[in-house]
């Protein structure tokens, strides 16, 4: 039976900005997302039935159609016409509804490795046309990179690569739905911020400016329902961070560090409050 294992990496967002919602009901954004050293682990593996089984370690995550990574086997399988069987092992380290973006890397990284597993001969574009039934921020992850997103965050435009920054994550042990979130918008607050300061700093490669411009619109409201977020940010900052910034959705705040000690130094203090605080940089 074929078998693979694929990191697949969580991502922050330098840079998010709401724009306006659409008539369809869904919003026009612009984000800037970079991939980082915190890794689920996935293991695709064929079985003799003719089914999809997901495993996992975390006893929070769905096992059922409602997981990205079910949600990516059934879609490859039916378009594709695979007759075969498959299970899913997935070793869960990326917080879930925590603004990293682990789902929608785990659907990405299954898409990829059952295009490997099959012999499916698939090229990117194709699976981004996967990818983008499955989750805006699936089509990220299949690319990686530092990259602007637009329209719904499905179209993708590459930004020069970061040089390595230091980074220190760190999570209050609670979930905030992407849903939720969207659904409870200050439109008062939103689509001001075009990120033009976040993205110049990311061309000249200049850690301190991207550190300074960093912007989140979420960051409006979404800390009014969980102050954890801004006691965490004000620690970081406390604690040396140059900048500091929920991700997506939230609710884990990162912080950018000008070197691998002072974020030794900030993650171990930060370490203590909060368990889910997390050690990475850029990739």
């Amino acid at each position: 039976m074929k078998e693979i294992t694929l990191k697949a990496p969580a991502k922050i967002n330098l840079g998010l900005s709401i724009l306006k919602k659409l008539s369809s009901g869904y919003h026009e954004v612009k984000f800037i997302f970079q991939q980082i050293s915190l890794f689920d682990r996935i293991n695709l593996k064929e079985i003799k039935k003719d089914e999809i089984k997901v495993i996992c370690n975390d006893k929070n995550v769905p096992l059922d159609k409602v997981n990205t990574v079910y949600q990516a086997a059934s879609l490859i399988k039916r378009k594709m016409k695979i007759k075969k069987g498959i299970q899913i092992k997935i070793d869960k380290q990326i917080p879930t509804a925590a603004g990293l973006g682990g789902g929608s890397s785990n659907a990405a990284q299954t898409l990829i490795g059952l295009n490997k597993i099959w012999n499916l001969g698939l090229n990117t574009t194709d699976l981004l046309k996967l990818g983008v039934k499955i989750g805006m921020d699936v089509c990220y992850q299949l690319v990686g990179g530092t990259k602007v997103a637009t329209h719904l965050g499905e179209k993708l435009k590459s930004l020069p690569q970061l040089p390595k920054i230091y980074l220190v994550l760190s999570n209050p042990n609670q979930e905030v739905s992407t849903k939720w979130a969207y659904q409870n918008i200050d439109y008062s607050q939103i689509g001001k911020q075009q990120l033009r300061g976040l993205i110049k700093g990311i061309q000249k490669k200049d850690i301190k400016k991207i550190a300074k411009s960093l912007h989140n619109d979420f960051e409006f409201w979404v800390p009014n329902f969980y102050p954890a977020i801004l006691k965490i940010k004000y620690k970081m900052l406390k604690n040396g961070a140059l900048g500091a910034m929920m991700s997506g959705s939230g609710p884990t705040v990162f912080g950018i560090f000008e070197n691998k000690i002072e974020a030794k130094k900030a993650y171990q203090t930060l370490k203590k409050e909060f368990p889910k605080t997390y050690l990475a940089e850029t990739i």
